[in-house]
């Protein structure tokens, strides 16, 4: 799994359109979201995440509190982004694990979590706030007690 940690201003996103084919239609409230002050997770599942979700979803709630900790944003936005890898598993595979994911870290974490729609192109608008710890990137191995890359990986002086 990928992560991508934005701390950010401000997020607002809508769904456009399905990218992936049987999708249900969305309800009108899930199609739009915004946050403030919050911790955006961009996060693309790859094929070798498939062989122990469990333990892939426990990690990730991990390593979304140890940055939640550092940066204290106010709410967390998942954020579905496929753009992430060039490995990426099965759409409904990954349509699960985020599930599961959103659904650990609401019942985990004592701050709101948001979630952009898994398999639509979607319109969004980001303002991150620019300290060194506002934009984190985070690999995590598939498979039982893979680990996450071992340090945050911001770009020496902030720059992208």
């Amino acid at each position: 799994m990928k992560l991508l940690f934005i701390h950010a201003d401000h997020l607002d996103f809508e769904a456009r359109r399905p990218a992936v084919k049987g999708l249900p239609p969305l309800a009108p409230d899930a199609a739009r979201g915004e946050a403030d002050e919050a911790l955006v997770v961009f996060f693309s599942v790859e094929r070798g995440d498939l062989a122990d979700p469990p333990s892939l979803v426990s990690r990730a709630v991990e390593n979304v509190k140890d940055v939640l900790d550092q940066v204290k944003a106010e709410r967390v936005v998942l954020y579905p982004y496929a753009h992430l890898s060039q490995d990426l598993a099965p759409p409904r595979e990954a349509q699960h694990l985020g599930e599961a994911l959103r659904d650990r870290l609401s019942a985990t974490l004592s701050v709101p979590v948001l979630s952009a729609p898994f398999g639509y192109y979607k319109a969004f608008t980001l303002k991150a706030k620019g300290h060194p710890l506002a934009e984190l990137s985070r690999t995590l191995l598939g498979g039982a007690g893979g680990p996450a890359s071992p340090e945050p990986s911001p770009h020496p002086g902030g720059a992208a």
